[in-house]
């Protein structure tokens, strides 16, 4: 008796010792918390606002790189187009200079030729002036006359016949090299009109290079931004987190020796800042899609008697902490008393889950959306015990969900079981009703996570 009275005691004045202390730290910390999830929402939003311009500048850059492929091609093109111009005007010119020489040696010969002309008229002069009359009528007689005047025309056709040839070929040459000419002026302004678009094209592309410059310079901006208000969020997280831990060792310290935690101030803004996270993050996407191809489907051949035999509520594992976090809603809506915190020493073992001190029939939810791998729904030994009575692996009535990248959630000690193996569920349906079975003093539910098999403490789970 005297032993009793003595603990009694001193648990007395521990609890006398601890209340001022849990006191002035809700206090104390109240503003500070408040503070800090406020700068925690704010920076949370400029994240997503960095994310957003990220974003927007990255789909530009992609919008901008294609213009650019695309004008580098069409200059190409147009190169090659005025490359093909060039040498067509070349032969033109070449075709024209042809012409220029046939035309002058037309001229050449035409010059000879009344060259040759006046010289015979030079000489008929200086022999008297003689006319064609005169010099038929100089004949000696009639054969000596008719040769005279074959003679006569035959010189004069033959001089007439020499100049108009070289004249008709000239108007031939003269002809062929103005359409050349006409062909090269054509040419000249395709030439002309094809430049012009390719200086256009490189202007436009100058300035697409430009705005391309901005954008990779607002980008590189926007990223490092970010990456400055991701590194103020997790220090933001982290003191969060420290508060919450200080606060629950301050609670528990105050509850003495039956070290039953309240949580349910941090659960509710765990769940506010949740709803505000979904909200900012719909209004900024203007949609979303929530996918559950993403989960595999649990094996249903697994009978219940092959899950008690394999998996053991003792079971012992060393704790882990995954990568990621936060985002698991309370699986006891409305119960947020602990009475069994993770890592608790029971003398043989280490506590690998937390204990909520739910009473009977109290709705339990998945604290995610998966899918459920294993469920044990056929013990009825629905009482408070001292020793296991080897149902569901001392779980009892349980369910046991997988929820993709290696995360796994069990709820144990249920009265009822409202889903099967195999079925996919949405973070927050109901999956069942709590109890006392299996290994169990009293109504509460299990409530374990595992991580690549290895179990952690379910409270990471809400940044606490």
């Amino acid at each position: 008796m005297r032993k009793i009275k003595t603990v009694l005691c001193s648990l007395l004045s521990i609890s006398i010792l601890a209340c001022p202390l849990v006191s002035s730290f809700a206090v104390s910390g109240a503003e500070d918390i408040d503070t800090l999830e406020s700068q925690l929402d704010k920076l949370t939003k400029q994240s997503q606002e960095y994310q957003k311009t990220l974003d927007q500048t990255e789909n530009d850059i992609n919008e901008k790189e294609a213009y650019s492929e695309a004008l580098v091609g069409k200059i190409d093109v147009l190169g090659q187009k005025i490359n093909a111009t060039n040498t067509s005007i070349n032969k033109l010119n070449t075709s024209i200079a042809e012409k220029q020489k046939q035309i002058d040696k037309g001229n050449k010969d035409i010059d000879t030729q009344l060259d040759a002309l006046c010289e015979r008229l030079r000489a008929i002069d200086m022999a008297g002036s003689a006319s064609d009359l005169e010099i038929v009528l100089g004949a000696k007689d009639l054969s000596d006359f008719i040769d005279k005047v074959n003679l006569v025309k035959t010189v004069s056709n033959i001089d007439r016949e020499l100049i108009d040839d070289i004249d008709e070929k000239l108007t031939v040459v003269n002809t062929q090299k103005k359409e050349l000419e006409t062909d090269k002026e054509e040419l000249d302004k395709e030439k002309d009109s094809l430049q012009g678009d390719l200086d256009d094209l490189n202007e436009t592309l100058k300035e697409n290079k430009e705005l391309l410059q901005d954008l990779y310079t607002k980008n590189e901006n926007a990223k490092s931004k970010l990456d400055d208000v991701s590194g103020k969020i997790s220090e933001r997280e982290q003191e969060i987190k420290a508060y919450w831990d200080a606060d629950a060792k301050a609670k528990a310290a105050a509850a003495g020796a039956s070290g039953h935690i309240d949580v349910s101030e941090q659960v509710k803004r765990h769940e506010q800042r949740q709803q505000q996270q979904s909200s900012s993050s719909a209004s900024s996407s203007g949609s979303g899609n929530s996918s559950s191809s993403s989960y595999s489907d649990g094996s249903s051949s697994s009978s219940s008697s092959q899950s008690s035999e394999t998996y053991e509520y003792e079971e012992e594992e060393a704790p882990v902490t995954p990568s990621t976090g936060g985002g698991y809603v309370w699986p006891c809506p409305g119960i947020y008393l602990i009475t069994a915190v993770f890592g608790e020493d029971r003398t043989t073992y280490a506590h690998g889950a937390i204990d909520i001190g739910c009473p009977m029939n109290s709705t339990v939810v998945a604290a995610e959306s998966g899918t459920v791998e294993y469920t044990f729904t056929t013990c009825y030994h629905n009482w408070g015990k001292s020793g296991s009575c080897g149902c569901g692996g001392g779980f009892g009535n349980y369910v046991w969900m997988s929820h993709g990248n290696g995360k796994e959630t069990i709820y144990g000690h249920l009265t009822t079981v409202l889903v099967s193996p195999g079925q996919y569920v949405t973070k927050g349906t109901v999956i069942g009703y709590s109890g006392t079975t299996g290994y169990s003093t009293g109504p509460h539910l299990h409530f374990e996570c595992r991580y690549n098999g290895v179990k952690y403490d379910p409270m990471s789970e809400f940044s606490f």
